[in-house]
């Protein structure tokens, strides 16, 4: 009994480095998001912009900032989010923030995207320098960035500094689910960052940097 207590004691301070001890929400505050399928009239083809989604964080019991790591206002969503493979993957494995389309059957729409082939090494060399950003009338873009801020993209380090706090998110719908059938639908978010996350700098050893998963809540998502 003795030595069961001394392992015990001695396990414990692993149990608490992998507890994580501040509760996070992700509210979206939208009631109903409308996304819009427009038609390229030279190719006849219909395309679907990004999409702005109004949302707060609550972190109710927070005592210092606290880092969220891959959460970028620009949203991917994740091709391992569906209805064959376990749609709570994040609860296991580091995703960062990703959006997720259901229907009205609650079956999650798979993500969709086009993946290019270049000619040229140099097209090639751009494409992966750049990275996914929206413009003002929520068309998607990329931008050549150079090395440091392809990684404080890459990174997307979001600070909580306060128990409330609002923001914007950008679903890329135009990236990952441009063939979107018009119609009703749901959107949410998920994100997770565990321990099993690559450990970048010092992030593993910085405590302020939030462990763990959050879903917000379900709103209409209207493809017009």
């Amino acid at each position: 009994m003795k030595k069961l207590v001394i392992v015990i004691f001695l396990l414990l301070p692993m149990f608490i480095y992998c507890q994580n001890p501040y509760e996070m929400n992700l509210s979206i505050t939208d009631t109903v998001i409308i996304a819009k399928k427009l038609i390229k009239k030279k190719v006849k083809k219909s395309y679907i912009y990004a999409i702005k989604v109004n949302a707060e964080i609550n972190a109710p019991n927070m005592q210092d900032s606290l880092f969220l790591y891959s959460f970028n206002k620009y949203v991917s969503s994740f091709s391992f989010f569906n209805n064959y493979i376990k749609s709570n993957l994040y609860k296991e494995i580091s995703v960062g923030l990703m959006y997720v389309i259901e229907d009205k059957n609650n079956q999650i729409i798979i993500p969709a995207f086009e993946l290019v082939s270049y000619k040229k090494e140099k097209d090639l060399i751009r494409n992966s320098n750049s990275r996914i950003f929206v413009s003002p009338k929520l068309r998607i873009i990329r931008r050549l960035l150079t090395e440091q801020e392809q990684r404080d993209y890459d990174l997307a380090k979001h600070v909580i500094d306060s128990k409330k706090q609002s923001l914007e998110l950008f679903p890329l719908l135009g990236e990952y689910h441009n063939n979107l059938p018009k119609g009703e639908y749901y959107l949410y978010f998920v994100y997770s960052y565990h321990s099993n996350a690559l450990p970048i700098g010092n992030i593993a050893d910085d405590s302020r940097t939030f462990r763990g998963y959050f879903v917000s809540n379900k709103v209409k998502l209207i493809v017009e």
